[in-house]
């Protein structure tokens, strides 16, 4: 599936991004654009998927908030699944207290990327 057009923010990033293209994102204390690393509700909330690839702190960070983006995945995912990040901004099936980013369209490849629709089921899976 290819990345569809939704709405995308503007930020400055965090320091280089270059090799993380279609990674999950967040913001660090200075509100800069970092990766992602912790689905825990209570720690780090995703803000969205990078579109570009900056290679320097402060250069621009396009990050995909809304619609459907192409998401790099760690493992086989199939379609319909609510999903979050892991330590390395790769998007795995959410489990409780995650935060959800939202929801496959279509099977991923372990290693590759698949299309999420971003802001389905915004929130956290809760405990069960």
């Amino acid at each position: 599936m290819q990345n569809q057009d939704g709405p995308e923010i503007t930020l400055k990033a965090s320091g280089t991004l270059a090799a993380l293209q279609f990674h999950i994102v967040t913001l660090d204390t200075a509100g800069r654009v970092k990766q992602a690393t912790d689905a825990d509700v209570a720690v780090e909330p995703m803000l969205g998927v990078l579109q570009n690839e900056p290679t320097a702190i402060d250069q621009e960070a396009v990050v995909r908030v809304s619609g459907v983006a192409k998401v790099m995945f760690t493992g086989i995912i199939a379609p319909g699944v609510a999903v979050t990040t892991d330590t390395s901004g790769h998007a795995v099936a959410a489990v409780a207290n995650d935060w959800v980013l939202g929801v496959t369209l279509e099977t991923s490849a372990a290693g590759g990327l698949a299309a999420v629709l971003l802001g389905q089921v915004v929130g956290y899976v809760v405990p069960t």
